[in-house]
């Protein structure tokens, strides 16, 4: 309206909020200038698809589809990985965030929306970066310098670009904003101070059921404590110190983080008491096997070491360090790398000891190593191994303290400098803005380069194998993402189709020869390759015999099957030793499932039936629906089985108990009627109604057999140790198709 103007954002005195006369006007308007900053490194980053496990947590999760009870309740009950795999990750937190990006934001699988939230927590984690380090230091210069390395640091484009990185984004906020409120609490006094400190247990209790490292809230205010605040204690000795800390600090302030823990323990025994997940997978992380105690610590100080020289020299940046990328130390023919160990140990040793030297003189420095180390215990495989031997999103909150030590070290740079060439405080303001803009402009331009690696699979995994050579799994991601985009653009082309297959397979089989050189026992094996290359060999035995060639398509067809005997023997193991680590648990043997891989046996019956070797191929689909009995593809792969072995009843009963699974399987139904023709019963026994296929379960014929299916499946449930399932399915047979209760078995 004419006559009146929009106020401003006012605060204290009536100033603007943003006002740069005032401490904190100056603060917000960094802070904005911050976003802006980290807006430009990460601008190609919105159009990033959903690679690596995105695709999983994101396309294939079904509890974050729909914004219900059930899906609440499942997202609150089951592992992070659920349904694909047991897993002993639990992160309701994380899931239900990306609950609300598909179904209340709409998002769906479009990732736009996903990393505009990945985007503003980095940024909320970069203005509290700016606060604390302000607070702790008192200059704005240094803090905002700091903040910006952290915030375009291209070490941190797996935790900002990659969507599932959001775990770390969030287990850092909670961490930063915990941090924050013990600051606060510790400058507070009555209720003000209690107030802070239960900010700080609030921050500490959701953050552990976003990602586990949010413990590491003890580690951050113990740092905090230990050089802040150690100090200015009264004591006048050691002990008497000791006394007055364990009081101030920990029971008046550390209590309030126990909340956090106590509930994380109570809600993961509760849920992974029984979980068949044992240990770590070698190739993933082989320090979790190494051939001594040293050998293991020596690698995980050269990982700290390798680390280092990505923050300060961040070139070859890979999403991927699997076997046998960094070798263990000792291991034959890597001397090289074994000294690379022992030259980490000088340097982590070296700044520690500067930390310490440096104390009192330069607490802000001391912080920074402490931080920067600290914040990787639970993830530098020195206390335990964890699932991978190395990964850059493990540096997201570390990178805080690096980021500090750089800007330190600029600003050291530029007073020696000037002392040097006599420079005036005019002229030393230049050289640190034109150091710092060459700094920042350097770290971004490599940040918006990196983001171009992440917009697909093709690009991301093509960028593991040239900066991580020696990975196996790169090269596994690598074929993975070549034959994926030739299903995807040459459905019709059969020509290059069968090319990318070749390339494919190329790929692949240099990846079997890092994993084979050494052969590894089989309890140091990883059966995901070899499933991948059975597919691929298969793949290019149907090319050869469309061709009429079929000795060659034979000959890839036992390529296909003896690699996949390999990963077959490995879940083989893992099923075992899961179900040894179950019993030593105290579970009784009748109560544990077999777990596995059931794509292995998937791809496995189907190479046997390429082979015509029905016995087999048969065995291979029983163990599918073993795993997993809820899949009627396994229950309609083994009827086809037993057919060509002129089993036709049973084969009837597994065409059938896959319609019955799924009422939309209009394969198992058509292979019914076959089989219900060739048993002399007319086929107009089996009717369309509505989208379903109905069964005329008035003739007798089909009501005998109708009745053992549902009792077969039934059956099947209670073998693969799905108890509730087998029970929900019995008293369904029993009410809908009037199946007699007295057929099922006693359970």
């Amino acid at each position: 309206m004419a006559g009146f103007a929009t106020p401003p954002l006012m605060g204290p005195l009536g100033r603007s909020l943003f006002d740069p006369r005032t401490p904190a006007g100056k603060l917000w308007l960094v802070a904005i200038a911050l976003g802006l900053l980290t807006y430009l490194a990460y601008a190609n980053s919105f159009s990033a698809g959903l690679v690596l496990d995105n695709g999983v947590v994101i396309g294939d999760d079904p509890r974050i589809k729909v914004w219900n009870a059930d899906n609440l309740e499942l997202i609150r009950t089951r592992n992070y990985w659920w349904p694909m795999f047991e897993s002993d990750l639990y992160r309701p937190l994380t899931t239900y965030s990306y609950l609300i990006n598909y179904a209340v934001l709409g998002n769906g699988q479009e990732p736009l929306g996903y990393h505009v939230i990945n985007f503003l927590l980095h940024w909320a984690n970069v203005v509290l970066v700016l606060v604390i380090v302000q607070r702790l230091c008192g200059r704005l210069a240094l803090a905002a310098l700091a903040a910006a390395i952290f915030a375009i640091h291209p070490i941190n484009i797996e935790s900002v670009t990659n969507i599932v990185g959001r775990a770390d984004l969030l287990a850092t906020l909670s961490i930063l904003l915990g941090g924050w409120c013990y600051m606060r609490a510790g400058e507070a006094t009555g209720l003000n101070k209690v107030l802070w400190l239960a900010g700080m247990g609030l921050n500490a209790l959701w953050g552990v059921f976003a990602k586990e490292s949010a413990l590491m809230i003890f580690a951050f205010v113990f740092l905090y404590d230990l050089v802040w605040r150690w100090p200015k204690l009264t004591g006048d000795t050691f002990l008497r110190r000791l006394g007055q800390s364990a009081w101030e600090f920990g029971v008046k302030g550390y209590t309030g983080i126990l909340p956090a823990l106590i509930a994380l323990l109570v809600v993961r025994y509760r849920m992974f008491s029984k979980s068949p997940v044992f240990g770590q997978i070698f190739v993933d992380n082989p320090v979790s096997n190494p051939d001594s105690w040293l050998s293991g610590k020596l690698t995980a100080i050269k990982v700290i070491g390798r680390y280092l020289q990505l923050l300060i020299f961040p070139r070859t940046l890979s999403s991927e360090y699997s076997y046998n990328q960094i070798p263990l130390y000792g291991q034959p023919g890597h001397g090289a790398e074994d000294l690379e160990a022992w030259v980490a140990l000088i340097v982590v040793a070296g700044l520690i000891g500067l930390a310490v030297w440096y104390w009192r003189k330069q607490p802000l420095f001391t912080w920074g190593v402490g931080l920067f180390f600290l914040m990787q215990l639970l993830t530098a495989n020195l206390i335990f191994p964890i699932g991978s031997i190395m990964g850059e999103r493990f540096l997201y909150l570390p990178s805080v303290g690096f980021a500090v030590m750089a800007a330190l070290f600029l600003f050291w740079l530029v007073g020696f400098l000037a002392r040097q060439l006599d420079l005036g405080p005019r002229s030393a303001t230049c050289l640190t803005t034109l150091l710092a803009a060459v700094v920042l402009v350097s770290l971004g331009l490599r940040s918006y380069q990196r983001n171009f690696d992440w917009q697909d699979d093709l690009s991301l995994w093509h960028s593991a194998v040239e900066n991580a050579p020696n990975s196996f799994k790169s090269y596994k991601g690598y074929a993975t993402a070549i034959w994926a985009d030739a299903l995807k653009n040459y459905p019709q082309d059969k020509i290059k189709r069968e090319a990318k297959l070749d390339q494919a397979i190329a790929v692949s089989e240099t990846g079997l020869h890092i994993l084979d050189t050494p052969l590894l026992p089989i309890d140091k094996e990883d059966n995901t390759l070899f499933q991948d290359m059975g597919n691929y060999y298969s793949y290019k035995g149907d090319f050869l015999r469309d061709r009429q060639q079929p000795e060659e398509a034979r000959i890839f067809y036992q390529k296909s099957l003896a690699v996949l005997l390999r990963a077959q023997a490995v879940d083989h193991w893992v099923n075992d030793t899961s179900r040894q680590a179950a019993l030593a648990h105290g579970r009784l043997a009748k109560e544990i499932p077999d777990v596995g891989n059931y794509h292995v046996y998937l791809f496995l019956e189907q190479t046997y039936e390429r082979l015509e070797d029905w016995p087999h191929a048969e065995e291979a689909a029983h163990y599918i629906v073993l795993l997993n009995p809820t899949l009627e593809v396994g229950y309609r792969l083994r009827g086809v089985d037993l057919f060509y072995q002129h089993k036709i009843r049973p084969a009837l009963i597994q065409f059938m108990a896959a319609g019955l699974l799924d009422n939309t399987d209009n394969a198992a139904w058509q292979a019914a009627a076959t089989c219900f023709q060739l048993m002399g019963v007319p086929p107009s026994v089996l009717r369309r109604q509505g989208d379903n296929n109905v069964l005329d379960d008035q003739n007798p014929e089909v009501r005998e057999d109708l009745n053992d299916t549902c009792v077969a499946i039934v059956q099947q449930f209670l073998e693969s140790k799905q108890f509730d399932n087998a029970v929900a399915l019995r008293d369904r047979y029993i009410k809908d198709l009037r199946v007699p209760a007295d057929r099922f078995p006693k359970f």
